[in-house]
């Protein structure tokens, strides 16, 4: 490991850094691709740390309220965190930072997909639910935001 390499490694990690934050874990990826010493990446990393250029406590709030506010659910944040290498106890304690009410963000998406929810037949209202369950929700989350969307929009119309 020379210093050259190490500069460099580390250059490139700020350059990274500079676009988007990056998990350590995604960042260490990627520092591999360039640099094969697994010390040199380590060294890097714990030096971005330091300087506080990388944090993943930043980068699971990032993600949290990314996904939170596009109107995905809790196991869909916790499958990202997972891909990008961050601890579900981070992620929790973002989440319960956030606050979120489940049930609402997803009469929420609802109410943006279907104009009225009220007039969906049964194999729709399936659907509905199926599609709130890819988004992230829980089964019980996802049915309790489609009653409270057809209760809403009974109650505006």
């Amino acid at each position: 490991m020379t210093d050259s390499s190490l500069e460099k490694a580390f250059g490139y990690a700020v350059r990274l850094l500079t676009k988007k934050d990056y998990s350590a874990y995604e960042l260490s990826q990627k520092l591999r691709s360039r640099c094969r010493d697994e010390d040199e990446v380590n060294a890097v990393i714990e030096r971005l740390q330091e300087l506080r250029y990388q944090s993943d406590a930043r980068c699971a709030d990032m993600l949290v309220r990314h996904y939170v506010g596009n109107g995905y659910g809790r196991l869909r944040i916790f499958y990202e965190a997972k891909m990008k290498g961050i601890s579900r106890e981070l992620i929790t304690s973002c989440l319960d930072e956030v606050g979120a009410d489940w049930n609402g963000l997803a009469r929420d998406v609802l109410l943006r997909r279907y104009e009225h929810p009220e007039s969906l037949e049964y194999k729709e209202r399936l659907k509905a639910v199926a599609f709130l369950v890819r988004r992230g929700f829980s089964q019980g989350e996802a049915v309790a935001g489609l009653k409270q969307a057809v209760s809403e929009s009974l109650r505006n119309r």
